[in-house]
């Protein structure tokens, strides 16, 4: 999985000319108790999860991108254990309409990942994402 989480991180600072987050206080999501969950990261005013996972982890994950105290949401999704990407995409949607809103989240199914790379391409959804985000 490191090597997904290294691919995720990596594009997503090349897709925001190095300015995303991925350390420190605005990572951080506060559930009231014990240490503070982490998103992956953070750009202006978007709370950004990229995940690899199951389905059913990926759920999990969307929760913690609801949480945090950004207006915005992004979620990034690597297919690599969801048996079926676009299914896990299409409940992460559904999930973001009914809590969120359909202006303020972007969830995308990216094409590469940490043993398959497509860098450019995974770069340039990601800007169109945030282009979209910030009108």
């Amino acid at each position: 999985m490191g090597s997904h989480d290294i691919y995720g991180k990596k594009i997503l600072l090349e897709a925001t000319n190095g300015l995303a987050k991925t350390l420190g206080a605005t990572v951080e999501v506060d559930y009231g108790a014990g240490y503070p969950a982490r998103i992956d990261g953070t750009f202006e005013n978007i709370a950004i999860e990229i995940e690899s996972r199951t389905s059913k982890q990926v759920r999990g994950a969307v929760l913690d991108l609801i949480c945090h105290s950004f207006p915005k949401k992004l979620l990034l999704l690597l297919p690599v254990h969801m048996s079926n990407p676009e299914v896990a995409a299409t409940q992460c949607r559904s999930i973001l309409d009914r809590l969120c809103g359909q202006s303020t989240y972007e969830v995308l199914v990216l094409t590469g990942h940490g043993d398959n790379p497509n860098p450019e391409t995974d770069t340039a959804l990601i800007r169109e994402a945030i282009a979209r985000l910030r009108d």
